[in-house]
């Protein structure tokens, strides 16, 4: 009896152990999640407003059950150190400018004139078509899950001097060029007709003023003039480079959500990202007006002209591009048209 007796006691002690174990369990499963998300745009960006919405929808919908934190105007680190820790798990998600030393293939969103324009450009960077599609798999091969690009301006050329030549691609332009040290912005840059020099951002201004170059290129029309509307005289609005960041999330954080909660955190990301070309091609109007209202020169080409620039400089920047970008990249994109 004895026996018996103590038989009773070590299982009903472990019946006991087992609610307790499902018991925190459920609540674990129940406990509210909160996503790290750093970016690298100052509050008054309108990425960073964007951050604000995904936020408040991924919260709202998820009942918080998902909290988001934001850490604005890179608080927690440059973009590259940023994306090392979304691989490592350290910070769960990002909106950045994701660097190129892991992957050289994840910088293809700067392509000189991977878009004509603003119709071609939703064409090439929406949710389902190759370049995104291709995105994805790359981050995914590093622990990264890829949302969307999120889209902020077309880039133009600013100069203190009149161009030579503006809508003939190929043909001298009269000035030398400061491009940034990438070869997608180099390469661009010198087919369309620029002696180019590859100085770094913060000493352009300088360079501008004391003639050391005549022009730059490397920002949107908001660049230009919170930046650059002391120094320039003309705006040539040539789309060669479009300026894009990503969204991004550590997989194993995205994976550790619940399903239906994970549905929300991508459709916030990837809607907002989607929305993001509409907004920019706005402000790229908006600061038009405004370079104008400071008394600097304004040139848009035409669609004609635009297509022109396009063809040539993917016909003979592109190929310069292969070793690192693949011609299955750089073929898929041309596809996308």
């Amino acid at each position: 009896m004895k026996k018996i007796f103590a038989l009773i006691l070590a299982l009903c002690a472990m019946f006991a152990l087992t609610a307790c174990n499902d018991d925190g369990g459920k609540t674990a499963k129940n406990e509210t999640v909160t996503i790290k998300l750093a970016t690298q745009h100052p509050i008054e960006h309108m990425a960073h407003k964007a951050a604000e919405r995904v936020k408040a929808r991924i919260e709202k919908e998820t009942e918080g059950r998902v909290q988001v934190k934001i850490y604005p105007a890179n608080q927690l680190g440059d973009a590259s150190q940023i994306y090392e820790e979304v691989i490592r798990g350290s910070i769960d998600a990002a909106h950045i400018t994701v660097p190129d030393q892991f992957d050289a293939r994840l910088g293809a969103g700067f392509l000189p004139y991977i878009a004509r324009d603003y119709d071609q450009i939703r064409e090439v960077f929406a949710s389902d078509a190759f370049l995104p599609t291709e995105m994805a798999a790359m981050h995914d091969k590093l622990g990264v899950k890829f949302f969307s690009y999120f889209g902020e301006g077309f880039i133009g050329a600013g100069s203190v001097v009149p161009l030579e030549n503006v809508a003939k691609a190929g043909v001298e332009k009269g000035i030398m060029l400061r491009v940034p040290g990438l070869d997608v912005f180099k390469f661009g840059a010198e087919e369309l007709g620029f002696r180019t020099s590859s100085l770094p951002y913060a000493d352009t201004y300088s360079a501008l003023q004391t003639g050391v170059v005549k022009g730059w290129i490397g920002g949107p029309p908001n660049l230009n003039y919170l930046g650059f509307r002391d120094v320039i005289k003309y705006y040539y609005q040539y789309n060669v480079n479009f300026e894009s960041t990503q969204y991004v999330m550590n997989k194993k954080k995205f994976e550790s959500i619940s399903e239906a909660d994970r549905k929300v955190v991508e459709s916030a990301f990837v809607d907002e990202g989607q929305q993001s070309f509409l907004m920019a091609e706005s402000e790229d109007q908006m600061y038009r007006k405004k370079l104008e209202e400071a008394g600097i020169k304004v040139t848009m080409l035409t669609t004609q002209e635009l297509e022109d620039c396009a063809k040539y400089v993917r016909d003979n920047a592109w190929p310069r591009l292969e070793k690192n970008l693949t011609p299955e990249l750089l073929n898929g994109i041309k596809a996308s048209y």
